[in-house]
This record gives C-alpha cells, structure tokens and sequence, in this order.
C-alpha cells in the first residue's frame, strides 16, 4: 500500500474536522443574527443558545457510551446525515410560519446541533489509528489538527458574515447543512466500514468524573472558576455581541470580526503558553486571563466606537488562549489513564452546563435591563472570581506524576 493511499482516511478525517468547525463557527453567527432578525428578543437568542450548548453536555454523558455501542464509523456518518436535516429545521420555521414561539426555538437549535458533538467524538477516536495507518507521529497529526482547528475558528466568522450578507442568514442555513452532508460523503467514500474497529459496549459510569474533580483541590479550583467564565463568556460570545453589533452599530460583518478577533487572540495565547510558563506562576497565567477578558468586557459596555469594540473583543481572548492549554496539562497531570474519559467528560459538562444557564438568564436582563449592565455585572462577577481564585484556589507548579 503506497503513501498516498495510507494516508487517504486520515487527510479525509482531517478536512471532514475543519469542515464540520468551520460550519459550527457559521452556526455560531448565523443563529443569534437569524433569531434576533425575526424576533427582536435577546431572549429568543439566550434561548436558542442554551438550545445550541444543551447537546454538549449532554453528549459529554452519553456520547461515548453510543461510539462503543455502534461503531465510531457508523456514528460519525449517521450523526453528520442527521445533522445536515436537523439543522435546516430553524430556518424552515421562520419561512413557512410568521411567528414562532420560543420554545420551538429552543428545541429546533436543539435538535440541530444534538448530533454534531457525538459524531465530533466519533473522528476524535479515529485519530490514532489513521495515524499509525498513515506512518505519521501522532504529535504531528495533532499539530496539523490543532492548526486547522485555531483556523476554522478565525475563518468561519467571517465566512458566516460573507455569507449572511451576500445570500441572507436563511440561505446561510442551508450552506451549513451541505458541510455535515459533505462530512458523511467524504466518511462513506474515502473511510470504509471495515477498516474501522466497532467498539464494544461497555457500561461506564460518567458521573464518577465529577467527584473526582472535587476531591482534588487543582481541579476544584479549575471547575469553580471554569463554571464563572463560562457563565459570562457564552453569553457575552452568544448574545451580547450580537445585541451591541446589530443594535448598537447596525453590522452584521462587525460580528464576525470580532469573533473572528476573539479567535486570532486566543490562538496567540495558545501559542505563548509554553514560553509563559518559563517565567510566570500557573496562579499568574490562568487568572490573569480571567482578569483581563473581565475587564475587557466591562470595556466593551462603555465603547462608543466599532474599533474599540474590535480591539476589547480580541484582548478577552488574549490570555483564555494560555489558560486552555495550561487546564489539559493539569487535567492530564492528574487524572488516571482509567477514568481520563469519565474526568475529561465530565469536566466539560460543568463547564458548559454554567455557561447554558448563563445563556438563559442574560437573554432576559438584557431585554428587561439593557445590554450595557448586562456586561458590566458579567465582567465584575468574572473579575471577583479571578481575585477570589488568585488568593483562595491558587495553581501549583509542582508536575504531578500520577500511577498510570
């Protein structure tokens, strides 16, 4: 079997990830700029955001145990087929009906986005064994992985504002369904069923993560702090942005450069983390970054001018970009090869199980209240945390070797 031909599923698995992100990037624009076009609610758009965050949670508890019961192969095929319906099912709704009642909303993003963390998981299993097939380390795989990740999430806000200006937010829509379609093409052609290995059904319990997060000071400090950030992050990424672009400065294509910016900031952080750890605490690095994205939006309430907003929305970005990478290395630090998937899961539950009611609850004070308070009680409910957590939940430099 010559290179090119070893390497065929893992370039299709690669482009088959950086598609779905690009499309999940496009999602992330289009759906807050669709429901704010027909409702005029920032409620509908927290509703519809806690719709679009619901599924991650809820597959970092059932995913796996559906990849081991079926197959990643079949899972990733059958989820992105899924996908490519399921997410036309909003657009739809504001076409054939005048008014559509939130709760519709909510379950229609719901139902859009439930297949694409599964079938996101199915690939991420894929992974190693395309790499030995391909003869390629699997450090350089990651690299390659992690490079078009960082790019999907600069380029697919601009692609979605493209888009939204050139054919409408509800054509956009249907742009987004032809990239899941393109993944389950690519799977069926490029990858067959039998070179892939069906895993086996195992019962796991997936709550034992979370008590093993709290019963570790580390990772209870990075779960409390996380459960913060995602809390006001989402919604700040979710709904407030767009409120302040399309309200306050009437720009679609203002939105997706400043998530666009949020993007390019966080991968410079990302980039950085191993020179800061050379100089600075872990405590210094992670909650500086929660410092700085604090203050930054509580900056972006007072701006009057669309560059400052730009340049607000890429310093939130800046230092989270850091804490990422420094969060795996603690979580990988510590945590048993045996339980990895149960506290990695369930670690990203509680994070984004915050950040959905933090959706919900900043869709209503920003239509009760106004968008400017909304962030300014975010940013200060995150700068306390990260003043709490530098002195009460401090990060250890010591590396922790743990038995495998």
């Amino acid at each position: 079997m010559n290179l090119r031909v070893r390497s065929l599923p893992l370039i299709c698995l690669i482009c088959a990830e950086f598609l779905s992100q690009v499309g999940n990037q496009i999602a992330a624009v289009a759906i807050p700029i669709l429901v704010l076009q027909f409702t005029h609610s920032a409620i509908a758009v927290g509703i519809a955001g806690a719709g679009n965050i619901l599924p991650i949670v809820l597959s970092a508890f059932v995913g796996g145990k559906v990849i081991d019961r079926f197959g990643a192969w079949r899972v990733s095929v059958v989820a992105d087929s899924l996908s490519c319906l399921s997410v036309m099912s909003l657009p739809l709704l504001f076409l054939f009906f005048d008014s559509v009642p939130k709760l519709v909303i909510f379950l229609s993003v719901f139902v859009g986005a439930l297949f694409d963390p599964t079938a996101t998981s199915a690939r991420q299993t894929l992974v190693p064994k395309f790499a030995r097939l391909a003869r390629i380390p699997l450090e350089k795989v990651n690299g390659y992985r992690g490079s078009l990740e960082n790019g999907a999430d600069l380029l697919g806000p601009v692609v979605g504002v493209g888009l939204i200006s050139l054919i409408g937010a509800v054509n956009t829509f249907f742009v987004d369904a032809a990239s899941f379609f393109i993944c389950a093409v690519m799977f069926a052609i490029a990858i067959p069923r039998q070179r892939h290995q069906v895993f086996n059904y195992e019962r796991a319990d997936q709550i034992a993560g979370i008590p093993f997060i709290f019963q570790h000071s580390q990772l209870r400090s990075l779960a409390i702090s996380g459960m913060v950030l995602n809390f006001v992050l989402l919604p700040f990424l979710g709904i407030l942005l767009p409120v302040l672009t399309t309200q306050k400065f009437a720009s679609n294509t203002l939105l997706g450069i400043c998530l666009s910016l949020f993007g390019m900031a966080a991968t410079l952080g990302a980039l950085s983390y191993s020179t800061l750890t050379n100089i600075l605490s872990r405590s210094v690095i992670y909650y500086s970054g929660l410092l700085l994205t604090a203050v930054s939006i509580m900056l972006c309430a007072i701006t009057q001018t669309q560059l400052a907003l730009m340049i607000f929305s890429g310093s939130a970005g800046l230092f989270l970009g850091a804490g990422n990478p420094l969060e795996q290395t603690l979580l990988q630090e510590m945590t048993p090869s045996k339980i990895a998937g149960q506290v990695f899961t369930s670690h990203t539950a509680i994070c984004f199980a915050a950040g959905l009611f933090g959706l919900l609850i900043a869709g209503v004070f920003t239509e009760l209240i106004n968008v400017n308070l909304v962030l300014i009680i975010g940013g200060s409910l995150l700068m306390i945390t990260a003043a709490i957590g530098w002195r009460f939940m401090p990060l250890s430099n010591k590396r922790f070797i743990r038995n495998r």
